[in-house]
């Protein structure tokens, strides 16, 4: 469950708009990014409490002064108080208990609040819970009390309220609801002035020959803001000093982040490299912060599979409220034309080729189905073809597709297909190249034919749309927000057609696999038999159908990679052309460690002393 969210760009102008504290040694500790922040909560009127976790090693003997509590507005706010606590207060009868180390009443404005507790209290290696409470009043027409970082932190917020969540604390940590935007002033001796920890450092996937660029996030433990850094990059044998200096300085906040992208030499082998990062100065000062460097490594394959994630909708002219699908396949189709792979399966209408109860949704990990509209990527991650993972009326998918896509795929998938001299049969082969040995195979392979072009002139194709007169939706959506309560005229695209089966075909893949040889699995399509639940042809135009070749885990049901090609057509056309254009095809293929293959695949191959790329 999520709490409502709503941006305050008011708020964030006084929200976290202080400098360092004053004294030398204290600075203010925070989560997330001070100029982005939002108003977050339940809708009702409640009594709140909300916390966060201070768990900083590196504060560890230092005193808690004081906290800096930010409110978005004023009106029907009261009774608030500032707290600290070892543990979760208890919550006996709706209510939150009294904290066990120190509460401080005070009286709230909006925009920032300053609390200084009567007793300084020290950081223990246990951590510390630092929150606040207060009321929202019945009557009030704003009910987002609460201000957030839009960034999710750990230990970065936890929540409790005598109506929505009355029984127990809920930790909303990594849940998409950012982390509390509140300052904790913090002295001690042992805090520094110019100090940068390395948070982490990405792990990379990258094809021989092919240079790559990592990410460290770097974590403020210093009073002062940060502006400059130097650091150490070492990868395998290669190591090197280098200096950055930031376009936007971190704020003197600790906790306060910032990512350094961190450009890698190319590597011409196979093989698994430790990657380290050192930031060794900060702002021209030694930086000797115990987390000063972060480590990962860099894995580097001769078939590096391109994962394209597939999104499935399920739909029908009658639902109202389909509409955003249909936008939604048809705006990721413009913006990723070559890796976009979208399914659209038809209920109640004349595209309905099969029934519900023979839909692929993946019960076993998504649940049941839970109707109209419906979609998921990749089988395994239930979403809005339109929204996305996001808000409602927010274009999302698009974020949601690429976050899936980030997603290491077990093997590279190429697809092309063929039609037969009658142009009846269709025939598709997949050719799956997987990037390491392995002793077993559990994967298998699937086909899917897809029509695009499908229109009708009866009222069974018309659209029922209930956005017309709505607003606050992207302008793509224009065509149904400005639309009648019908829509008429669509060509409908991605529209389901057939398929080798709900899952993939039994034994279509051998064990053991042999890295960076390709395996291949065919299967025809009969056009004639190609019909819809009402036994009338699906097809309008052989020319707009497009095979798709899906790699499952026949464990889960997922799909682990996907790829496309319009019939009679190739996903390799590109690779093969700049293969002939190198060498005929008579030549001898050798990976980057000298060894025949076969047949190659997706990767980086050596022919006739040259590197050749098929893509």
């Amino acid at each position: 469950m999520k709490l409502s969210k709503k941006l305050f760009t008011a708020v964030a102008a006084l929200v976290l708009c202080g400098g360092a504290a004053t004294a030398q040694n204290s600075i203010y500790y925070a989560l997330g990014d001070s100029a982005n922040t939002y108003g977050t909560g339940t809708s009702k009127a409640e009594t709140y409490n909300v916390a966060i976790h201070i768990s900083e090693p590196s504060l560890v003997g230092a005193t808690i002064k004081g906290v800096r509590i930010a409110f978005p507005y004023e009106e029907g706010l009261s009774d608030a108080s500032a707290w600290l606590s070892k543990e979760l207060p208890p919550v006996k009868s709706r209510k939150v208990t009294e904290p066990d180390v120190a509460s401080k009443v005070f009286t709230l404005a909006k925009g920032y609040t300053e609390v200084s507790f009567d007793e300084p209290y020290t950081i223990t290696a246990e951590g510390i819970y630092v929150g606040y409470a207060f009321t929202q009043d019945a009557g009030s027409d704003i009910a987002y009390p609460v201000v957030v970082t839009a960034e999710d932190r750990d230990g970065g917020l936890f929540v409790h309220s005598t109506s929505t969540y009355r029984t127990a604390w809920r930790d909303f940590s990594f849940s998409g609801n950012g982390a509390l935007a509140i300052q904790v002033l913090v002295e001690g001796d042992a805090i520094k002035t110019d100090a940068v920890a390395v948070q982490s450092v990405s792990t990379l996937n990258l094809l021989a020959g092919q240079a790559g660029e990592a990410k460290a996030v770097l974590v403020n433990h210093g009073a002062n803001g940060i502006s400059s850094i130097d650091y150490t990059v070492a990868l395998g044998d290669f190591s090197e000093e280098r200096h950055a200096d930031l376009d936007t300085p971190v704020p003197g906040v600790f906790s306060s982040q910032t990512t350094l992208n961190i450009p890698l030499p190319v590597l011409a082998q196979k093989g698994t490299y430790d990657l380290s990062v050192k930031v060794t100065q900060v702002n021209g000062k030694a930086n000797d912060d115990e987390g000063a460097e972060g480590q990962s490594q860099v894995f580097v394959f001769n078939t590096l599979p391109k994962h394209r994630p597939v999104l499935e909708e399920y739909t029908g002219t009658w639902c109202g409220y389909c509409p955003r699908g249909f936008v939604g396949l048809e705006e990721m189709q413009r913006l990723y034309p070559d890796d976009f792979i979208g399914i659209s399966y038809h209920n109640g209408d004349p595209m309905e080729v099969i029934p519900s109860s023979q839909y692929p949704w993946n019960a076993q990990v998504l649940g049941s189905f839970p109707g109209y509209p419906a979609a998921s990527l990749d089988r395994l991650y239930e979403t809005d073809a339109y929204c996305g993972f996001g808000a409602y009326t927010t274009f999302g998918i698009d974020q949601a597709w690429l976050s899936v896509s980030e997603v290491f795929s077990p093997a590279d998938v190429q697809v092309e297909s063929e039609w037969s001299a009658d142009g009846e049969t269709l025939e598709a082969t997949a050719y799956v190249t997987f990037p390491l040995d392995r002793s077993d195979c559990p994967y298998e392979v699937g086909f899917v034919l897809v029509a695009d072009g499908l229109t009708g002139t009866d009222s069974s194709w018309d659209q029922s749309n209930y956005y017309g007169g709505a607003t606050g939706w992207p302008s793509s959506m224009d065509e149904f927000t400005q639309g009648d309560s019908y829509v008429k005229g669509l060509t409908y695209n991605f529209v389901y057609v057939a398929r080798s089966g709900i899952s993939g075909i039994s034994g279509s893949l051998a064990a053991p696999v042999v890295a960076d040889e390709a395996q291949s699995v065919s299967y025809s399509f009969d056009l004639a038999s190609i019909k819809n639940t009402s036994n009338q042809p699906v097809v309008q135009d052989k020319n707009k159908l497009r095979v798709i070749a899906l790699l499952f885990d026949k464990q889960t049901g997922a799909i682990v990679n996907a790829n496309k090609a319009d019939a009679g057509a190739s996903s390799v056309t590109t690779g093969v052309e700049q293969l002939k254009a190198v060498a005929p095809a008579a030549n001898t293929f050798f990976d980057l460690q000298g060894r025949r293959v076969s047949r190659p695949g997706h990767g980086l191959y050596i022919v006739n002393g040259k590197k050749v790329v098929l893509k």
